[in-house]
């Protein structure tokens, strides 16, 4: 590459954005969900099963990009720390 180029190469290092992280991404799914109730423990653990088998499903489908698993993870981390009864609970 000329001098000129390498200057102005675009790759991994040089994104015009910072990355998510999960923190980014939970809050993301906290925000989003204002206003509707939380799950108790007990509810969560009934459905957790069949949610994560239904997100297998659709990862393993192709049906999601990278993002959309990492916010789907997120959400589920949120509904978690957030069941009424958490004792990390933040409400």
């Amino acid at each position: 590459m000329t001098e000129e180029r390498e200057r102005y190469r675009a790759g991994p290092t040089n994104r015009a954005e910072p990355l998510l992280t999960t923190e980014d991404l939970v809050a993301a799914a906290h925000a989003n969900r204002q206003g509707i109730p939380y799950e108790t423990g007990e509810q969560l653990l009934t459905h957790l099963p069949q949610q994560m088998r239904a997100l297998a499903d659709v990862i393993l489908g192709g049906k999601m990009t990278v993002g959309d698993v990492a916010y789907a993870v997120a959400a589920l981390i949120d509904r978690i720390e957030n069941a009424p009864g958490n004792t990390r609970s933040v409400h």
